[in-house]
């Protein structure tokens, strides 16, 4: 059976016999495994074997001087980390300050005195062994970290997913008579469709295929809006595959735009969109910012229809405008509202998890938007607008 021998290990290295000796019997008190080197190429060699806790070095050897042996040591990066104290009759301080610059930790004169030399050897295996110590815990913390960044994220899909869930159960209703529309109108199509087919009048014949033409062209256009609008909702409420894909905004708020047209509709809203020909994409999750960006707008609509609640006898109409812009290695997005406006304490609460100026909100909406924004590497927040409202923004980083 093999007994691992787990005391550290220091390196003595000195061209001189009768030097090598005394450190060697100094330092032989079974605390320590010594190796022996009596020239820079020995001592490289056994470094590079043996990886010590720490080296003894003589500055004055011929051939490779201790300065040498050091700089070659620090550049391995497998040996720069092993502490050296340096070992030399030059006892001026310029020698002194060129050991420490080739980065040695310590410097012990010649003769030496043994209390000074198992002193030092004493305090630099300690600290060699704390950093090592240090080291190892960094480690098992960076794991530790990546596998709560791990849950987190998890945790944070989970979240979104279901806010998704609920922000479609909120507007059921609406997209229910957004889909009945299309369907009411395809029945009424096959009625006519059929009657036009049992027709048997002769000289209706020309006219009756033109009508029935007609008919089915409509017909085939509602089935398709029905399909669009049953396929942005399965697009929207779906578990997507994590990870970030390279998208055009723009073609992004046009279909969030287009979603949250039923919502607009319900609160008896109009939403705008404007945005340049072109901007720079983005590289970013397009599910949580279609989400981000839709809870936005439905925000804004909700703060629209209560300010018309509010004042029944103004005409004005109201609209909410989502715009995007790239400025600053980003694409910025802002939605405004001319609506009822933001308490006075919102700065402090806003993003607060559970903070809520809904009666039956659950205040998860803002708060998870704004971890879904940091989550592709950008900010949100908001401003209040000079007449009336509230602008909110978030930015996303161009894709390089």
């Amino acid at each position: 059976m093999v007994v691992s021998d787990a005391r550290e290990q220091v390196l003595l290295v000195d061209d001189n016999p009768q030097n090598l000796k005394i450190l060697y019997d100094t330092l032989d008190s079974g605390h320590y495994r010594l190796l022996l080197a009596n020239n820079g190429e020995k001592a490289l060699a056994i470094a590079e074997k043996s990886k010590p806790d720490l080296i003894l070095l003589d500055i004055m050897m011929p051939g490779m001087d201790g300065y040498e042996v050091c700089e070659s040591l620090k550049s391995t990066p497998q040996l720069r980390d092993i502490p050296v104290v340096f070992l030399s009759a030059l006892d001026d301080v310029e020698s002194k300050v060129k050991g420490f610059e080739k980065g040695g930790v310590d410097y012990i004169a010649k003769p030496f005195q043994p209390r000074e030399v198992v002193s030092r050897v004493a305090t630099q295996v300690k600290l060699r062994r704390l950093e090592q110590e240090l080291k190892e815990k960094n480690r098992e913390l960076s794991a530790d970290n990546i596998d709560m960044q791990v849950k987190l994220e998890a945790q944070r899909e989970q979240l979104a997913h279901f806010s998704r869930l609920s922000t479609m159960g909120e507007m059921a209703a609406g997209f229910a008579h957004e889909v009945n529309q299309p369907l009411t109108a395809i029945t009424n199509y096959c009625r006519v469709a059929h009657r036009l087919l049992g027709s048997n009048v002769e000289d209706n014949r020309v006219t009756n295929k033109k009508m029935l033409e007609d008919a089915l062209n409509k017909l085939e256009a509602q089935s398709h809006r029905a399909s669009e609008v049953i396929q942005r909702i399965r697009g929207f409420v779906k578990k997507p595959k994590t990870g970030k894909t390279i998208f055009d905004v723009r073609s992004l708020l046009s279909d969030v735009v287009q979603f949250a047209e039923v919502d607009a509709r319900n609160n008896k809203g109009h939403i705008t969109l404007e945005l340049p020909d072109a901007l720079p994409e983005v590289e970013a999750d397009t599910i949580q910012v279609q989400q981000v960006a839709l809870n936005l707008i439905r925000n804004a609509l909700e703060a629209t229809s209560i300010w018309q609640q509010e004042h029944p006898s103004d005409d004005e109409i109201l609209y909410v405008s989502v715009s995007a812009k790239a400025e600053r290695q980003s694409i910025w997005v802002e939605v405004k509202d001319r609506g009822c406006g933001l308490a006075d304490d919102a700065e402090q609460k806003l993003f607060h998890p559970f903070y809520t100026t809904k009666g039956e909100g659950m205040g998860i909406g803002l708060s998870l938007c704004q971890s879904l924004i940091q989550a592709q590497g950008g900010t949100i927040g908001f401003r209040r607008n000079q007449d009336r409202g509230t602008t909110f923004y978030f930015s996303l980083p161009i894709s390089c």
